[in-house]
């Protein structure tokens, strides 16, 4: 499985220098959502890291995609220079996944 990043400039340029070869740039809701879904299409695809902004930006849309049946790809919102905007996202995927809140130790 491949990894596929959205992001802006200075994201895709620093995961582009780490290997990952399919990215996309977005400055608008409408781009990120054009480039999620495109990468939601291609079975290599396995991660998808998408800077948390951008997520914030189509949420209703994000909401929707993580409320899915397939496992994969899973998308990692990945926090910008700013800092992280929402939630741990990695703690939320483990709680969809397996039931368990990590901070809290609690079974959901």
């Amino acid at each position: 499985m491949k990894a596929a990043v959205i992001g802006d400039r200075n994201m895709t340029l620093g995961f582009s220098l780490a290997g990952v070869k399919k990215m996309r740039m977005a400055d608008t809701p409408q781009e990120t959502e054009e480039a999620l879904k495109h990468f939601l299409s291609d079975p290599e695809i396995g991660v998808i890291m998408l800077l948390d902004s951008l997520a914030e930006g189509i949420r209703p849309f994000m909401n929707k995609v993580q409320g899915r049946k397939e496992v994969y790809p899973i998308i990692v919102e990945v926090p910008g220079k700013e800092g992280a905007r929402a939630a741990d996202p990695i703690n939320r995927l483990i709680r969809k996944a397996v039931g368990i809140d990590v901070e809290r130790g609690e079974v959901k």
